[in-house]
């Protein structure tokens, strides 16, 4: 059992990782891995397996209100799910095989191009249908499949629910409307997360307290962020979460080369 102030801060961490996901379609284990292992000192591999078991409840949460207000779009993520499952489970199973200096360095890694990524799209104001008009439907289809993959390995290895590449790719490639994107990464992160979970809760590996705490916090920040969705502009809600990542990802970066 974790000491009581520790678990208060998860608590209250996830409350608002778990707004800023439902809004943002990413995933919470985005924000809340790198503030578990910078700000709270946990291991990496108990935050990343911990994580990916309270995203399972993020995307719960955020997916119900999405169906009831008719937004996600089914059909892209029963396609695109079934892939981004398998990679869920082989990413789970190289971290639990792997220094966790490299899982560190890594996770920050994809957060920096992440966020880099999100900022020049959404400051170049360029329309997502227009990359997904200069290629081929199969071409897209066959692009998105791949991506889904790397997404569902990336989730298993970071504990980031795969939403950092869903969500461009579904609004970047596939076309659909960014608050579409959002919903059905929702919908599909939490389906993600429970193939790399079932890796980790076998071998014993996240903290029991420590899911409840971040399950307690991101249940109702997840709702409230849910329900906000439609009265937030997309590119504003895109902003905030890109410079979110990007100064996660240069803490994570410097922690590693000891220079923090």
């Amino acid at each position: 059992m974790l000491p009581a102030l520790t678990l208060f801060l998860l608590f209250i961490g996830a409350l608002a990782v778990g707004f800023v996901s439902a809004i943002s379609g990413i995933g919470g284990g985005s924000l809340i891995v790198p503030y578990m292992i910078l700000v709270l000192g946990f291991d990496v591999r108990v935050a990343v397996a911990t994580s990916l078991v309270a995203i399972i409840v993020t995307s719960s949460v955020a997916a119900s209100q999405y169906l009831k207000d008719k937004i996600v779009d089914l059909k892209t993520a029963l396609t695109l799910e079934p892939i981004t499952t398998v990679g869920a489970i082989i990413g789970a199973l190289i971290t639990t095989s792997i220094p966790p200096n490299i899982i560190k360095a890594g996770l920050g890694f994809i957060l920096l191009y992440v966020s880099i990524s999100m900022l020049v799209k959404t400051l170049r104001r360029r329309s997502p249908r227009e990359s997904a008009a200069s290629k081929t439907s199969s071409a897209r289809k066959t692009i998105a499949l791949l991506v889904s993959f790397l997404a569902g390995l990336l989730s298993g290895m970071f504990g980031i629910g795969g939403g950092v590449l869903k969500v461009p790719i579904m609004a970047g490639l596939l076309g659909l409307p960014i608050k579409t994107a959002v919903a059905t990464s929702s919908f599909m992160v939490g389906l993600t997360a429970t193939g790399g979970s079932i890796v980790y809760v076998s071998k014993g590996i996240p903290d029991p307290s420590a899911v409840a705490a971040l399950a307690l916090g991101i249940i109702p920040g997840a709702y409230l962020g849910a329900k906000k969705l439609e009265r937030l502009r997309p590119r504003t809600v895109r902003l905030v979460f890109a410079f979110i990542l990007l100064y996660a990802a240069i803490r994570l970066i410097l922690s590693v080369a000891h220079i923090l």
